[in-house]
């Protein structure tokens, strides 16, 4: 079977990136083609507002885990800073706290400046180069609440933060080898003990059955949404079983082996 994992979105964020400098250098030249303003300002503080926007889009992303604002600040902040196209974008954290589980969410506040060279458009439309800074607080909640955004006032010389992503738990990534080795060495008696000493984590859980001689066993990182399910028949062939991810969310069965002898209807 596959693994069901949620790992962190940090190899998409480089090419978001380079979708936001493209896209922000696509709105300078569609106000410059447009007339819609020729003065650099408000190109620049309509390119800030994209960036921002383009944020919310990717905080949304991951939240049915639980991650504290630190991690979401050093997942997808460091990687908005990006240039081309006649623009570049500079983001820095200012601030965070909680996680995303709080009532507050996970608070995290950034700046967010964009400069823009200068852009000469048909009939004399255009702008001078210019720049624009603005600052946001961002409010994380696992789902189904959606991210909020604030514009908040930018403060004068601030300390800039440098957050670090403590890597969440999470099973090895030989753990469906190293589950079929202790199925296929264990007995009914010592398949529980066996598969503790194999996994000792405290964050993963463990859960065996004996089905009419068939041994049976699950484990997963509840947190992370994260199960393994196997067996070995009577015959001694191991096997792997796939399942509905819904199964293993709050509320539900989990990682269990009642994946396999209870599946919902």
């Amino acid at each position: 079977m596959s693994r069901h994992a949620a790992h962190g979105a940090h190899s998409c964020t480089v090419a978001r990136a380079r979708w936001l400098v493209t896209g922000a250098a696509m709105m300078v030249v569609a106000l410059a083609l447009m007339g819609c303003g020729t003065a650099g300002e408000r190109v620049a503080g309509t390119a800030v507002n994209q960036v921002a926007d383009a944020l919310t889009d990717q905080l949304d992303s991951p939240v049915s885990r639980v991650r504290d604002a630190e991690w979401f600040a050093a997942t997808y902040i460091p990687d908005l800073n990006s240039s081309g196209r006649g623009s570049t974008v500079y983001a820095d954290t200012l601030a965070w706290s909680g996680n995303s589980r709080d009532d507050a969410g996970a608070r995290i506040e950034v700046r967010i400046r964009v400069d823009v060279e200068a852009e000469t458009g048909y009939f004399g439309s255009g702008h001078e180069s210019a720049s624009s800074t603005k600052c946001f607080r961002y409010e994380v909640f696992v789902r189904p609440n959606p991210v909020l955004r604030h514009g908040i006032a930018c403060p004068n010389d601030p300390e800039i933060m440098m957050p670090s992503a403590v890597p969440f738990p999470t099973l090895p990534d030989n753990a469906e080898d190293v589950l079929a080795a202790v199925l296929a060495a264990a007995s009914p008696t010592s398949l529980d003990g066996d598969l503790r000493a194999a996994f000792p984590q405290d964050f993963v859980t463990v859960d065996t059955d004996t089905v009419d001689g068939d041994l049976l066993a699950a484990v997963g990182v509840s947190a992370e949404r994260e199960c393994i399910v196997g067996g070995r028949g009577a015959d001694g062939v191991v096997e792997f079983w796939g399942y509905d991810p819904t199964w293993i969310e709050p509320g539900e069965l989990g990682c269990t082996t009642r994946i396999v002898t209870s599946p919902p209807l």
